[in-house]
């Protein structure tokens, strides 16, 4: 398969929804640890297929209809691959068959060697009129099987790199192909109908990132949100919670992959400048947000003056946090 093909099929298959899906329709409430995806598709002849990432939580799935309608059935299945991507898997498991049993032939090569050295050194020497410098045989022969041996572990290095090659290959081979991931094949009363789906997704959330401003009593402090990814068209939103802990299913609107969130001003309870060639600055800031702040990395600026990086530990309300910016 060209890798044109490969890229195209990719597309197509990372998109998570059929193509009657609009891509208005779908909304991502991102989380620290996950995010939620919400869409909408039209369903015509009564049936409808949504491909569903790997990285959805199982039993997360959650579909309803809309305008009415009724759904008879769904089904939750694992993805079938191409023709294509089948056949290459099937090769790369061939060859990985291949590979183990030069490995095990290898290891019955190593024991005869290792018995053979073994037997080498244990010998005593005796001279005879056929073997007239049995120490010089002894030592041959030892040699010969250490050098055996020193073959069988080179073979060995060399095939176990090419599993880990083999390896890499087909997990990028499924992932691209979404192998891990399942199709939802909904069943629909009617010709005509039109649903909404959402599910949760685990592994990737937002990043916080604060950039904080210090002034005499008090300390201006921006929020922002990174997203992993963005796909173009759909609605996004973020969340300050993870997963387990969320309440909150609308969050706050983002634009981007890197957005202003809110900001807020919030007291300083301590400053203190450490002078040297390059000054730095201790602060303590006190949470009066009202609102949980999640942890994340923050850039402190004075007087318009960057000094560097440090991690916010995160504050509830109420709660104070003191950070080092420009420290050596």
């Amino acid at each position: 398969m060209t890798t044109v093909c490969r890229g195209l099929m990719a597309v197509t298959l990372l998109l998570g929804v059929a193509s009657s899906v609009s891509a208005d329709s779908r909304k991502v409430v991102w989380y620290l640890d996950g995010s939620q995806v919400t869409l909408e598709a039209n369903v015509t002849g009564g049936y409808h297929e949504l491909v569903l990432p790997a990285s959805m939580k199982p039993g997360s799935l959650r579909v309803k209809p809309l305008d009415g309608g009724k759904i008879d059935r769904v089904e939750v299945v694992p993805v079938k691959p191409g023709k294509a991507v089948e056949k290459e898997l099937a090769r790369i498991a061939g060859q990985k068959d291949d590979l183990s049993d030069r490995l095990r032939a290898l290891e019955v090569k190593e024991e005869i060697f290792k018995a053979t050295a073994k037997s080498q050194g244990s010998k005593a020497p005796r001279r005879t009129r056929t073997n007239p410098e049995p120490l010089t045989a002894i030592r041959q022969g030892t040699d010969f099987a250490i050098s055996r041996l020193e073959d069988v572990y080179r073979l060995r290095r060399r095939i176990g790199q090419e599993l880990k090659e083999l390896d890499t290959r087909e997990a990028r081979l499924r992932e691209q192909g979404n192998m891990a991931g399942k199709t939802a094949r909904v069943w629909m009363r009617g010709k005509r109908g039109h649903i909404q789906a959402s599910y949760l997704r685990s592994g990737e959330g937002w990043q916080p990132l604060y950039d904080i401003r210090l002034a005499a009593a008090t300390a201006t402090v921006t929020l922002n949100a990174r997203l992993p990814y963005v796909t173009r068209g759909e609605s996004i939103a973020v969340v300050p919670q993870r997963l387990a802990d969320a309440t909150n299913t609308q969050g706050r609107p983002v634009a981007g992959n890197l957005s202003q969130v809110s900001v807020y001003q919030l007291p300083l309870v301590t400053e203190r400048l450490d002078a040297g060639l390059q000054p730095a600055v201790r602060v303590t800031l006190r949470n009066d947000s009202g609102t949980a702040l999640p942890a994340g990395d923050s850039s402190a600026f004075l007087n318009d003056e960057y000094l560097g990086q440090s991690l916010f530990p995160g504050a509830k309300p109420g709660e104070s946090c003191e950070l080092s910016y420009g420290s050596q």
